[in-house]
C-alpha cells in the first residue's frame, strides 16, 4: 500500500490508500473552496450576544465563495454544502464563551468557553449550510469580553472549508 498525493500548494488533500501506482480515478481530490478571514485589532468589551468583527479578508478562493465586508461581522455563504469551520479567539483576562451562529440560531456544538483566559482558543464544527446563510461569531458569555491583538497575532480568525 502507498498513499497517493498531489502537489498543488493551494489544496488540502484527501489521501487514498491504494496499490502503487494509484489506479486512474483514485487520485486524491483537494479542497478548492476555502476562506480565511481575520481581525488585527483589539475588540474591547464585546457585549453579551455581541458579534466579533473581522477587519481583513485573507485568501478567499474562488473569489465570491463567501462574501464578507472587512470591518464587519457577517459572513455570507454563497455555495450550499458541508463545511468544516474553525475559529480562533485571543481573549483578554476573565471568563469568556463564544459560539458560531447561522442567522439567529447557534450552530450546535460550536461553542467554546473558559473560566480564566489570557490565551488563544479554537473551536471546530462540521455543519451543512445553504447559499445565503449568514454566519456570525458571538459572545455567549453573560459579560462583556475583550479580544486582544498582539501583532502579528490576530484577535480573532475564521477558516471556512467546503468539504462536500
Amino acid at each position: 500500500m502507498s498513499f497517493c498525493g498531489g502537489n498543488n500548494n493551494h489544496q488540502i488533500f484527501r489521501f487514498v490508500a491504494c496499490d502503487f501506482p494509484c489506479p486512474v480515478g483514485t487520485e486524491p481530490t483537494g479542497i478548492s473552496e476555502f476562506a480565511y478571514i481575520y481581525d488585527t485589532t483589539t475588540q474591547l468589551g464585546i457585549p453579551f450576544d455581541g458579534e466579533v468583527t473581522f477587519n481583513t479578508n485573507g485568501n478567499i478562493t474562488p473569489a465570491g465563495f463567501v462574501t464578507h465586508v472587512p470591518g464587519t461581522a457577517p459572513i455570507t455563504i454563497n455555495q450550499p454544502g458541508t463545511y468544516l469551520i474553525t475559529y480562533t479567539v485571543l481573549a483578554g483576562a476573565g471568563a469568556f464563551a463564544f459560539a458560531l451562529y447561522n442567522g439567529n440560531n447557534i450552530i450546535a456544538g460550536s461553542g467554546i468557553g473558559l473560566i480564566s483566559s489570557d490565551a488563544s482558543y479554537s473551536a471546530q464544527i462540521i455543519t451543512t449550510l445553504n447559499a445565503s446563510d449568514v454566519l456570525t461569531l458571538r459572545n455567549i458569555n453573560g459579560s462583556p469580553v475583550t479580544l486582544v491583538s498582539i501583532f502579528p497575532i490576530p484577535s480573532s480568525s475564521i477558516v471556512i472549508l467546503r468539504i462536500a
